[in-house]
């Protein structure tokens, strides 16, 4: 048999947010590992809610410290108005990991990706994956980066592009969407200190606010930066015709627990965010001939839900493990890891039915 000539890796995972950071740095000291992704730094995304439970993965991988940073805010609990005008306080006083944390979206993942620059992982950005082929030596992986065409050899490849799923997509691999649930949102300055988030039904959508870091804030004029976003069928928000953030802001201020945060916010400093997908959607298959989807790129939830980033973090630690015991070859990987994705998803619509049940 002719050997390839091109260069050889043993994992290549696209994409390196939370997921696929997490999934390198835990197959790192077993594997030889190749991390493409298309931005040269992570930007801003939706989603800064994490779980306590994710402390427990941190540690496994001896990154706890980066929840230190005080650009990570500790999350004191959640004040609900779901399905009652009469608040109710979800705290983690008794949960055994803690407190969660809201946190710096974009800087946690910029941390990831320079504790993976540590471990001495291959990290390829900015790089745009052209193409991938089964061959008789794994898979051949084409990228664009530096304006050149490269290609390397992997034994197997990891998707954790997000809900673009771009490696999945061209396997030819369909994803279901179960709603079609969009979001909204503005930030904003207010003069307030207090680090719970806030959960609101209102008729057939739901409102969320939490506090999020801000480097340029005023302590002498604010004392919190937060977000507040809207969550709803595209035709509700459409028919909102919400062109600035003043129109969305005024629609935050009839909802219920929403007023005290809206007399306390400095309108000028109100910033309106793009519409964003927030549905519920799953990958027709999430694993295949020597490749496997994780995080959003196989399942994405309900932001109601806020176990996205750590769904990404569970789903990487899986089938790293599952690699790490069976080898990256074993007939059976595919299938397992494609039973426990299936349990995780069987169960995110039992819970998620059960809440949506109480407002309906």
């Amino acid at each position: 048999m002719i050997k390839s000539h091109l260069p050889k890796t043993q994992v290549v995972i696209i994409g390196s947010g939370i997921g696929g950071c997490i999934a390198a740095l835990a197959l790192a000291p077993h594997y030889s590992v190749t991390l493409i992704d298309k931005a040269p730094v992570q930007q801003n995304k939706v989603g800064e809610s994490l779980a306590p439970a994710a402390i427990r993965i941190l540690k496994q991988l001896n990154l706890q410290h980066l929840l230190s940073d005080p650009r990570h805010i500790v999350g004191q609990g959640t004040l609900s108005y779901w399905g009652s005008d009469e608040p109710t306080l979800i705290d983690n006083l008794k949960n055994p990991d803690g407190f969660g944390w809201h946190l710096d979206r974009s800087y946690f993942e910029n941390q990831l990706r320079a504790a993976c620059h540590i471990a001495n992982i291959h990290c390829i950005w900015p790089a745009q994956l052209n193409g991938s082929t089964m061959t008789s030596h794994g898979w051949e992986i084409e990228y664009e980066s530096d304006s050149k065409t490269h290609r390397l050899m992997s034994d197997i490849v990891i998707d954790a592009s997000g809900r673009h799923c771009v490696f999945a997509r061209q396997q030819g691999i369909a994803r279901h969407q179960f709603d079609k649930l969009m979001s909204i949102g503005f930030t904003a300055n207010l003069n307030i200190t207090k680090n719970v988030a806030i959960i609101s039904h209102t008729d057939d959508s739901w409102w969320y606010s939490a506090p999020i870091h801000q480097s340029d804030l005023n302590p002498g004029a604010y004392q919190q930066k937060r977000i507040f976003s809207w969550y709803a069928e595209p035709h509700a928000i459409k028919k909102a015709q919400i062109h600035t953030p003043q129109v969305l802001l005024q629609h935050a201020q009839e909802v219920p627990g929403f007023q005290t945060l809206i007399s306390q916010l400095d309108h000028s400093s109100a910033t309106l965010h793009p519409m964003l997908a927030a549905n519920s959607s799953k990958l027709e298959s999430c694993s295949g001939n020597a490749w496997f989807a994780i995080g959003d790129s196989a399942i994405s939830f309900d932001p109601l839900s806020s176990q996205g980033m750590f769904n990404a973090m569970a789903c990487a630690i899986q089938l790293s493990e599952l690699l790490i015991d069976k080898g990256l070859a074993h007939t059976d990987n595919q299938r397992i890891y494609q039973q426990q994705v299936d349990k995780i998803w069987q169960s995110y619509l039992a819970h998620r039915a059960l809440y949506y049940k109480m407002v309906s």
